[in-house]
């Protein structure tokens, strides 16, 4: 018998269960006593059918006890599991609160207004080439070798990021940089340097202009600057070993984000403009620069997700005195990978991996962020 049958049945056999003592005639404190039972079964009752209606939601229907078996009114009813309805709802914010995150450690979704993010983030570069160079002898006579030539990029940085009103972040980062460079030569010479110091500081300001509705995705558009609070490259022995850029570098970026459940694609436009600098040997100016990035984000549970995008960069030829010098321009281009987990409510782990794709972008990046949030 299933449950919405039983209902009746159990509060018929209530009434009957009071029918006899009813026949005979009863005192006021026995009418009393008699009314004061009937309450107690019916309160039993109810509880009853209050448990084999939670146990219903729940899942499957249970086999319903017996009437002996129900607990006296004085006894409190045990507590049934929780709604699947309810844990589904919990499930999908958790599942949320992790995506979000992800999406906020990309830069493609600003923090709610007031909120504080800090993250230290450990990044190693490497990028290896072989081939011709013109090298010198022991003697000091110049001569052609086979050369490999291997840099090694330690990065350290910390980033501080916090949700304005009106759908705005700011960024500030704040780089250190250990940089290695390993020369050997076909004739066995080998030659090693390093370098580290201060990276150049950047800040960015970010605001929300459309949130997603139908076809039409977020869209975010961000103002950036790059300060020249590193080593100039172009003032140093080995250019190479230099820990930052040396020119002001200011940049405006657009992002749009468009969720398709379970996955959420992103699309990121770029440009980059570098005020020139007087050096010793002229005005220098490096080229302007275009990027494009397209990724998506995948949720695989709750706590984890995992990103996949290509990234590529166009720059422009140096200008030197005003006139551009040839070769100087490049294409850098990466396949990025990424795995984030949340670890606790305030914390998530951010690995990120970048492979080259052409010869200008180092051979591979790896990436470790741990993005911590305040509030």
């Amino acid at each position: 018998m299933n449950t919405p049958t039983r209902i009746p049945a159990l509060i018929l056999a209530a009434a009957l269960c009071a029918s006899p003592a009813l026949a005979q005639p009863l005192t006021r404190e026995e009418l009393q006593q008699a009314l004061s039972d009937r309450d107690r079964q019916i309160t039993a009752l109810e509880q009853r059918i209050d448990a084999l209606e939670r146990e219903r939601s729940a899942g499957p229907a249970a086999a319903v006890a017996p009437p002996a078996a129900i607990p006296p009114a004085s006894a409190a009813p045990a507590s049934g599991p929780a709604p699947a309805g309810q844990a589904a709802r919990d499930d999908d914010e958790a599942e949320l609160q992790a995506l979000s995150r992800t999406l906020v450690q990309r830069g493609v979704l600003l923090l709610p207004a007031w909120s504080v993010e800090a993250v230290p983030s450990f990044a190693y570069a490497n990028r290896e080439v072989q081939g011709l160079a013109l090298a010198q002898t022991p003697e000091g006579v110049p001569t052609v070798a086979d050369q490999r030539l291997r840099e090694d990029q330690l990065r350290g940085a910390l980033t501080l990021r916090a949700g304005l009103p009106w759908s705005s972040q700011i960024d500030v980062t704040v780089p250190y940089v250990w940089i290695r460079q390993a020369r050997s030569l076909g004739d066995g010479t080998q030659t090693s340097n390093d370098g580290s110091g201060l990276g150049d500081v950047q800040l960015a300001v970010s605001h929300q202009f459309l949130r997603e509705a139908g076809w039409r995705p977020d869209l975010i558009a961000g103002l950036s600057w790059r300060a020249p609070t590193g080593r100039d490259p172009n003032r140093v022995a080995i250019p190479a070993l230099a820990s930052g850029f040396g020119t002001h570098e200011f940049g405006v970026r657009l992002t749009g984000l468009k969720s398709s459940d379970p996955l959420v694609f992103v699309g990121t436009l770029s440009y980059a403009h570098d005020l020139s600098v007087s050096e010793s040997f002229g005005t220098y100016q490096p080229g302007d620069a275009l990027g494009i990035e397209l990724g998506s984000v995948l949720a695989l549970n709750p706590e984890t997700s995992l990103t996949l995008g290509l990234s590529q960069q166009f720059r422009g030829r140096v200008l030197l005195n005003r006139q551009s010098l040839p070769g100087t321009d490049t294409v850098e281009s990466s396949l990025l990978l990424g795995f984030d987990r949340v670890l606790t409510p305030r914390l998530l782990l951010d690995l990120s991996l970048g492979v080259g794709l052409t010869r200008d972008a180092p051979d591979y990046v790896l990436q470790l962020s741990l993005p911590y949030r305040f509030r």
